[in-house]
Protein backbone atom coordinates (compact mmCIF):
# COMPACT_ATOMS: atom_id res chain seq x y z
CA UNK A 1 0.00 0.00 0.00
CA UNK A 2 1.33 3.55 -0.98
CA UNK A 3 0.42 6.05 1.77
CA UNK A 4 0.55 9.95 0.45
CA UNK A 5 0.04 13.28 2.15
CA UNK A 6 -2.05 15.44 0.01
CA UNK A 7 -3.51 18.99 0.67
CA UNK A 8 -6.48 19.87 -1.36
CA UNK A 9 -6.46 20.61 -5.07
CA UNK A 10 -3.13 18.23 -5.05
CA UNK A 11 -3.59 15.08 -7.11
CA UNK A 12 -2.39 11.57 -7.61
CA UNK A 13 -2.53 9.90 -11.32
CA UNK A 14 -3.09 6.21 -10.89
CA UNK A 15 -1.58 4.81 -14.62
CA UNK A 16 -2.26 6.61 -17.64
CA UNK A 17 -5.41 7.43 -17.24
CA UNK A 18 -7.44 7.74 -13.58
CA UNK A 19 -6.37 10.77 -11.79
CA UNK A 20 -7.88 11.28 -7.92
CA UNK A 21 -7.88 15.10 -7.01
CA UNK A 22 -8.12 15.71 -2.93
CA UNK A 23 -11.15 18.26 -3.45
CA UNK A 24 -11.35 19.09 0.23
CA UNK A 25 -10.54 18.11 3.52
CA UNK A 26 -12.79 19.02 7.04
CA UNK A 27 -12.28 17.17 10.14
CA UNK A 28 -11.78 13.41 9.18
CA UNK A 29 -13.88 13.58 5.95
CA UNK A 30 -11.77 13.59 3.06
CA UNK A 31 -13.31 14.53 -0.30
CA UNK A 32 -11.90 13.02 -3.63
CA UNK A 33 -12.68 14.02 -7.10
CA UNK A 34 -11.93 11.24 -9.74
CA UNK A 35 -11.16 11.31 -13.01
CA UNK A 36 -11.22 7.85 -15.05
CA UNK A 37 -12.22 6.85 -18.86
CA UNK A 38 -15.82 5.64 -19.15
CA UNK A 39 -14.84 2.09 -18.94
CA UNK A 40 -13.55 2.01 -15.52
CA UNK A 41 -15.92 1.38 -12.92
CA UNK A 42 -15.86 3.07 -9.39
CA UNK A 43 -17.49 2.33 -6.77
CA UNK A 44 -17.34 2.69 -3.02
CA UNK A 45 -15.97 -0.45 -1.47
CA UNK A 46 -19.27 -0.68 0.72
CA UNK A 47 -21.21 -0.96 -2.07
CA UNK A 48 -18.76 -2.77 -3.94
CA UNK A 49 -18.88 -5.71 -1.57
CA UNK A 50 -22.38 -5.69 -0.88
CA UNK A 51 -22.59 -6.02 -5.05
CA UNK A 52 -19.72 -8.95 -4.58
CA UNK A 53 -22.03 -10.83 -2.03
CA UNK A 54 -25.72 -10.30 -3.52
CA UNK A 55 -23.70 -11.64 -6.95
CA UNK A 56 -22.14 -14.73 -4.94
CA UNK A 57 -26.01 -15.22 -3.18
CA UNK A 58 -27.46 -15.10 -6.48
CA UNK A 59 -25.13 -17.34 -7.96
CA UNK A 60 -25.58 -20.20 -4.87
CA UNK A 61 -29.04 -19.68 -5.43
CA UNK A 62 -28.63 -20.52 -9.04
CA UNK A 63 -27.20 -23.82 -8.15
CA UNK A 64 -29.62 -25.02 -5.68
CA UNK A 65 -32.61 -23.64 -7.85
CA UNK A 66 -31.38 -24.61 -11.40
CA UNK A 67 -33.71 -23.66 -13.95
CA UNK A 68 -35.75 -26.43 -16.01
CA UNK A 69 -34.53 -28.01 -18.97
CA UNK A 70 -37.60 -26.39 -20.74
CA UNK A 71 -40.66 -24.13 -20.27
CA UNK A 72 -44.20 -25.66 -18.64
CA UNK A 73 -46.55 -26.07 -21.02
CA UNK A 74 -48.79 -23.18 -21.81
CA UNK A 75 -52.21 -23.40 -20.24
CA UNK A 76 -55.14 -21.79 -22.46
CA UNK A 77 -56.79 -18.46 -21.38
CA UNK A 78 -59.99 -18.64 -18.62
CA UNK A 79 -62.82 -17.35 -19.69
CA UNK A 80 -64.01 -14.45 -18.61
CA UNK A 81 -66.19 -13.90 -15.89
CA UNK A 82 -69.61 -14.25 -15.88
CA UNK A 83 -69.70 -16.25 -19.20
CA UNK A 84 -71.45 -18.98 -19.69
CA UNK A 85 -69.32 -21.68 -20.28
CA UNK A 86 -69.24 -23.63 -23.94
Amino acid sequence: MLILTRRPGERVVIGDEVLVTVMGVSGHTVRLGIEAPSGVSIYREEIWLAVKEENRAAAAAAEANPLPAAPPARRPPAPPEGSAPA
